[in-house]
């Protein structure tokens, strides 16, 4: 009897002891559980964030190929121009070799900042860019090359995340400027700056008047595709 009751004991002892270790490893397991799904979750938010950082950098470049054939264009008209000055100039025996000298000049000052800071935006370095950007700007407030000073200054405030200085430049450009060129690109590039300052309502609103102003733009198209991403 007493080996019966000592068999029993071991019986419902070692139940116990393996029910517990049972219980444990569940909860060991649930954790580990747990865990990765969190790391799954911080993982797929990081994925998300890359997706829409590469978007924005691929709507940039897109915009950014736009501009270059823009700049080819101005560039040789700019040519063919100076070259038909010279023409008329050495045409023409009575014209004083004086005349026009200073507005000549500052044309050729005005372009060549424009020049180098196209140059040097080509190869990455914005901060001497935006000098050059900030001195055209100062120095010929009414000059040809003016707009896309500006423009391409708050461009560079937004690649480098320095969206408050952007911001004020794309809204000085369309206030200065409202009917200019850029009017479209610069509309849509407050749309975004307004997103990351956390103003959505103000970004919508940007969005849309590109939309209604410009609806045959580019600017245009990429504005609508803000808006769905917004669910607006």
């Amino acid at each position: 009897m007493k080996k019966f009751l000592l068999v029993i004991n071991i019986v419902f002892f070692s139940a116990i002891f393996f029910s517990q270790s049972d219980q444990d490893a569940l909860e060991v397991l649930l954790d580990k559980l747990n865990k990765l799904e969190a790391e799954i979750s911080n993982l797929s938010n990081k994925i998300d964030q890359n997706n829409y950082d590469l978007q924005r950098i691929e709507e940039s470049n897109q915009l950014r190929y736009v501009d270059l054939d823009k700049r080819i264009h101005q560039l040789e008209t700019l040519i063919l121009l100076a070259e038909e000055e010279l023409e008329e100039e050495f045409n023409d025996p009575e014209e004083n070799p004086l005349s026009g000298l200073t507005s000549s000049n500052e044309s050729e000052e005005e372009f060549s900042l424009w020049s180098n800071s196209l140059k040097l935006i080509e190869n990455s370095r914005y901060s001497e860019a935006a000098e050059n950007l900030r001195l055209l700007i100062l120095s010929y407030p009414q000059g040809e090359y003016v707009i896309e000073a500006y423009f391409y200054l708050g461009d560079i405030y937004l690649q480098q995340q320095m969206f408050q200085d952007s911001f004020e430049t794309f809204s000085s450009l369309v206030l200065n400027f409202p009917d200019n060129a850029r009017a479209p690109e610069s509309y849509y590039k407050l749309g975004l700056i307004l997103i990351e300052l956390e103003d959505e309502n103000s970004a919508i609103n940007n969005f849309n008047k590109v939309i209604q102003n410009y609806p045959d733009s580019s600017a245009a198209i990429l504005s609508n595709e803000e808006l769905v991403k917004l669910n607006k």
